[in-house]
């Protein structure tokens, strides 16, 4: 594992039409979350100063942005999405400029389906007819498509794409998902698969200890690019909180946060120059 020091950003503005602008040396903060939810991945992203040329580009349509982040030596993609909304105010001498941007948000938003399928077609090649309604958004990863004997024949399928793989996520157990223009599909209690576990203790850059939840465990570390839904961590502590309600009358069973969990959700905050510099992971315990 590279060296946890020297905090390291690139944000990428790409317009529709024209040439795109990396910036790597001014100040800039970011509050970015990602999920295995099907909600779009948002980021709010603030830079400070920028040029004219600069804020003329984030003001166009559908202009899209990409960041990478980490510590020198290991720089990583944490967002690809859309800018939505702009908006310019001062902080004593500084032009502030806030952008909100959503990931595959227009796809999430427009999509629809409409087919009726005549013959006899498997629940997974339906699956697989849906998520091609997706205009701008790709097909990456597909680990979950459910293998079962049921088959359409005879049904129309009508709707907001969205709503429809949610309702086949929900019957028939898996996570879909949207992450950095790809959609990706995965078992609900299963990682990538193929991926190696990110290790999370205190010499990988954990913060303070593990919180014991409900379905798993929580853990807030240094940031770290490759803390990404649908992947797999590993925690290696002996101390733990526990967020499990009234202790007096629960049969904890687990007592320490060690384990190997799914990754449900993070949370990168950072700032280039001050503060933060963060990864808030939401974990699925997957080993039992």
């Amino acid at each position: 594992m590279a060296r946890q020091y020297k905090r390291v950003y690139d944000l990428t503005i790409i317009p529709t039409d024209g040439e795109s602008r990396v910036i790597k040396d001014l100040r800039v903060n970011f509050e970015i979350t990602k999920s295995v939810l099907s909600f779009p991945n948002l980021c709010k992203l603030i830079i400070y100063n920028p040029n004219e040329d600069t804020l003329s580009v984030l003001q166009k349509k559908f202009t899209k942005i990409t960041i990478n982040a980490g510590y020198e030596g290991d720089v990583r993609l944490l967002f690809k999405g859309e800018v939505r909304n702009v908006f310019q105010s001062k902080g004593g001498t500084d032009r502030v400029v806030t952008i909100y941007a959503g990931d595959g948000e227009r796809d999430w938003q427009n999509a629809t389906f409409n087919k009726t399928f005549t013959e006899n077609v498997t629940i997974s090649s339906a699956i697989e007819e849906v998520l091609k309604s997706f205009k701008e958004v790709t097909t990456g990863v597909i680990n979950g498509l459910p293998q079962v004997a049921d088959k359409l024949r005879g049904q129309t399928l009508s709707g907001s794409s969205k709503d429809i793989l949610d309702g086949f996520a929900d019957e028939y157990g898996f996570d879909w998902n949207i992450q950095d223009g790809e959609v990706i599909i995965t078992p609900v209690e299963s990682p990538l698969e193929g991926d190696e576990a990110v290790l999370v203790n205190s010499a990988t850059g954990m913060i303070g200890s593990p919180t014991i939840t409900e379905v798993g465990a929580d853990v807030t570390t240094l940031l770290n690019p490759r803390m990404l839904p649908n992947k797999a961590f590993k925690i290696e502590s002996v101390n733990a909180d526990i967020q499990l309600g009234n202790l007096f009358f629960r049969n904890v069973k687990r007592t320490s946060a060690e384990g190997t969990y799914k990754i449900q959700e993070v949370t990168f905050k950072g700032d280039s120059r001050e503060g933060e510099w963060t990864s808030a992971v939401k974990g699925r315990l997957i080993n039992g």
